[in-house]
């Protein structure tokens, strides 16, 4: 099946370092380490292909392979990613933060496992993405490789400030960086309308395998 090829050349491409935005935490066994500490990483901006944030293991980059029980990694035209804004409350209009939940869900028909750690955002567009500069925290702890199901799903908060007109705030043409290329990403508001631009100072939890305590307060 076309997956397994795609699959066998992701795993290689990380191993050789391909230039890729992609979950951190690589692990040369398989395995994928988890986000470790409170301490929090600032992703790279990048422009046309982005660029690499691999994990390391003893001070080296390091590739991620299969999960347990051999998993392959998902593939990137296997998985829907979604972001659904939290309600914030009263006073919506001059709130200057936005809560989001992240959900990235397995819409094939396999089992495949995501590494632990985050999904970078990008803005533009479909072959024009650009990642958003972000800030990876261990929230609400640290990633673990999570196994998904066909129709499952695992989930990370997400926040950023955000104002009216703010300059450079996007709302569409987003997407979830993936191995070498992208998810788009489908943005969700409230239903009365509300869907705040995602302006600066976004911040990323680490992928849960449930959506309890992943959205930020």
């Amino acid at each position: 099946m076309q997956f397994k090829s795609l699959r066998t050349t992701a795993a290689l491409a990380c191993g050789v370092g391909m230039a890729a935005l992609a979950l951190t935490g690589c692990n040369v066994d398989g395995k994928v380490s988890a986000a470790s500490g409170p301490s929090a990483q600032t992703a790279p901006s990048s422009s046309g292909t982005a660029s690499a944030a691999t994990g390391t293991h003893g001070g080296k980059a390091v590739a991620a392979h299969t999960g347990p029980g051999d998993t392959p990694s998902c593939m990137a035209s296997e998985l829907n990613a979604e972001l659904q804004i939290q309600d914030p409350g009263s006073n919506e209009e001059e709130a200057e933060k936005a809560i989001a939940t992240l959900t990235i869900t397995n819409r094939s028909g396999e089992t495949c496992y995501l590494p632990a750690g985050w999904t970078p955002l990008g803005k533009g567009g479909r072959n024009n993405y650009t990642a958003i500069p972000s800030t990876q925290v261990s929230y609400p702890g640290p990633g673990t490789t999570i196994t998904l199901r066909p129709g499952r799903s695992a989930f990370a908060g997400t926040k950023w400030h955000t104002t009216k007109g703010c300059p450079g705030g996007v709302t569409d043409g987003l997407g979830v960086a993936w191995h070498s290329t992208w998810i788009p990403l489908t943005y969700h508001g409230l239903d009365d309308g509300y869907q705040p631009p995602i302006c600066d100072s976004l911040t990323l939890g680490t992928l849960q395998p449930t959506m309890n305590g992943v959205n930020f307060t």
